[in-house]
């Protein structure tokens, strides 16, 4: 086949749209489960906290070095009114997660995960540390009496 006689771009398009070869490989098996046991987690009643900040995009100002050491990461979520503040740590393939919710007035933070979700305290000033959190998507639900929960956008930690 000459090159005058072989299918453009525009055409291998239409024909993968067609049916015929895929435009992208293949999503991963453990990639899918993830995904899924994400969306089982889903609570459609919570106030949805989206990223504000992440260092692992842009590091903050004025903190000397903090582009420099891959172990540690800031994020900042924000909702509503909420915010959340998170330093995450790596260590031995694991990592600690130390936080602040403010206002103030969450009962305890669920950290979910795919396979699996726990929860830890929250002190009255909005603290609390998870220690030991496997590496993998993460999400944390913020429980509060007699309100909506809060619930950070996933993120890979």
């Amino acid at each position: 086949m000459s090159l005058d006689e072989q299918p453009g771009e525009d055409e291998r398009f239409v024909a993968a749209l067609r049916g015929g070869a895929p435009l992208l490989d293949p999503v991963p098996e453990p990639i899918r489960a993830a995904a899924r046991a994400a969306y089982a987690m889903r609570r459609p009643d919570a106030i949805l906290a989206g990223v504000r900040e992440d260092s692992a995009d842009f590091p903050p100002v004025g903190l000397r070095d903090a582009g420099l050491d891959p172990g540690l990461r800031f994020l900042t979520f924000e909702a509503a009114g909420w915010v959340i503040r998170l330093e995450i740590t790596a260590h031995d393939g694991l990592r600690d997660i130390t936080g602040r919710v403010s206002p103030p007035g969450c009962v305890d933070v669920e950290i979910r995960q795919p396979h699996g979700r726990y929860r830890e305290p929250v002190d009255a000033t909005g603290a609390f540390v998870a220690r030991d959190v496997e590496r993998g998507p993460v999400s944390l639900l913020c429980h509060r009496t007699g309100a909506r929960p809060v619930a950070t956008d996933w993120i890979a930690i």
